[in-house]
């Protein structure tokens, strides 16, 4: 399987930009590698799933149901590389269940494993988020910080679900929370001074 594996990377790697490639499929090999080895699941099959785990996102367009789009898109690759149907069962479950919040809940070690390096992934790349989610669309910075607040909180508290991974990221996870939390006290707190006051100031 080993060699097909090499094809499928280089096929995936094409597909995706490469800041797609880069700042998320290659954490989330890396984090769903690591898992395999500690729960001793099968590694191979583990990076395959890792590398199709967001195919359907290939096109933008299916972003929000990529999911879905992606259980097709996983089947034709897997079928051109002649690979048996209990294996393209096992990735196609991973492809619909990696969100959590949609579609069915990971119910393999395969598919837990995937679902929580999706989610570990995000720790690694804060500042990517905040530029990939104002390049989507014109958000204020106030609208950007608490999307990137509640995303990486429901990735906390209810996608990592593995102990171990939760113990890989939690120093990360922490750091995070001081960043968030000091723009937030920050945004809350700071009061600029008004014309009148500075006025009254001066004349004193």
């Amino acid at each position: 399987m080993t060699k097909k594996i090499d094809k499928i990377r280089q096929l995936v790697k094409a597909k995706f930009e490469e800041k797609d490639w880069k700042y998320h499929i290659v954490p989330v090999l890396k984090y769903a590698k690591k898992l395999a080895r500690i729960y001793r699941a099968d590694e191979e099959l583990v990076e395959l799933a890792a590398l199709l785990h967001d195919i359907g996102r290939v096109d933008i367009k299916h972003d929000e149901d990529h999911h879905i789009v992606g259980i097709l898109e996983a089947e034709k690759i897997l079928k051109k590389f002649n690979y048996p149907e209990k294996i393209i069962k096992e990735v196609k479950h991973v492809v619909e269940s990696h969100r959590t919040s949609q579609g069915p809940k990971p119910k393999t070690l395969v598919a837990k494993i995937i679902a929580n390096a999706d989610a570990m992934a995000h720790f690694d790349i804060l500042p990517v988020f905040f530029w990939w989610r104002k390049s989507r669309k014109e958000y204020s910075f106030e609208d950007t910080l608490q999307w990137v607040e509640n995303k990486l909180k429901n990735d906390w508290k209810k996608k990592i679900t593995l102990p171990k991974a939760k113990k890989m990221v939690e120093k990360k996870y922490k750091a995070i929370r001081l960043i968030l939390d000091s723009l937030k006290n920050y945004e809350k707190d700071y009061n600029p001074p008004t014309a009148s006051s500075h006025f009254s100031l001066r004349s004193k």
